[in-house]
């Protein structure tokens, strides 16, 4: 049996999150109905290296599904890629050991999230950053995204409906650059609970906006109340840029995304 590993690329503004649901349109199963019909034959269900919410786009997500028909790794991503009609586009493929899991196996992850601060609303990227019309206190934003570097109990930034075993998770790196009127934040993590990454740049935000005042980043973390944090980002700013499965840098506790 095949194990075919697939680097893909989304916008996903017109699904509603990676994860399979009933009756709603997701990468998931769109992505697994046209495999279907490029491989011409029976598949195993997708494996995925982090399940993105509704409206979060991907750089480079990891998929993986089995199959035992012979498949032309070329053909198979020019097929999917017609088919999807430019909202989804196949990077890479290739063949990879039967126990290779995109999440399991991943050591780290990096997501990105985009703020548009020029006061005019965005045009042509209105459905890819989130619009402040305004500048921010960039001394504070940095500040507070080297808070949350290291290992830490990420309670204070999960969604309430969050699975994930456990809270605990490694950021290795969490920075933001400014480029022009584009605000980036990216942050690279072992793993990643569901909404955290949208929750962290949230309560940045905030704090950069004095909107939580007699707050600061460590007391938001360290209290692990979600309720003391800031605004949870709008989906759209965010994206998944890439997956490793390198050595990590230092060893984390973390057991793989919930969801972002």
């Amino acid at each position: 049996m095949n194990n075919i590993k697939l680097i893909v690329e989304y916008d996903g503004a017109g699904f509603y999150g990676w994860q399979k649901q009933p009756a709603l349109r997701t990468v998931q199963s769109e992505l697994e109905k046209v495999i279907h019909t490029v491989v011409r034959g029976p598949i195993s269900p997708l494996h995925s290296a982090g399940r993105t919410d509704s409206g979060v786009h991907a750089r480079g997500q990891v998929v993986t599904f089995k199959t035992d028909m012979e498949v032309d790794l070329y053909r198979l991503a020019q097929g999917i890629s017609h088919l999807m009609k430019g909202e989804l586009a196949v990077v890479s493929a290739e063949v990879v050991p039967n126990d290779f899991h995109p999440g399991w196996c991943s050591t780290h992850k990096q997501y990105s999230y985009r703020i548009l601060t020029r006061p005019a609303p965005a045009v042509l990227d209105a459905r890819r950053v989130w619009h402040i019309p305004h500048r921010m206190d960039m001394e504070q934003l940095r500040e507070s995204a080297s808070v949350v570097v290291g290992t830490h109990d990420f309670s204070g930034f999960r969604d309430s409906t969050c699975n994930a075993a456990s809270p605990v998770r490694t950021i290795f790196s969490s920075s933001f650059t400014l480029e022009g009127d584009l605000l980036i934040y990216r942050v690279v993590g072992d793993g990643f609970l569901k909404q955290m990454v949208r929750n962290l740049v949230g309560t940045m935000t905030d704090l950069a906006r004095r909107r939580l005042r007699g707050r600061s980043m460590r007391d938001v973390l360290e209290s692990k109340d979600r309720r003391l944090g800031g605004v949870t980002a709008p989906p759209y700013g965010l994206c998944m840029d890439w997956v490793s499965y390198e050595p990590l840098p230092y060893s984390g506790a973390a057991d793989g995304d919930s969801s972002e």
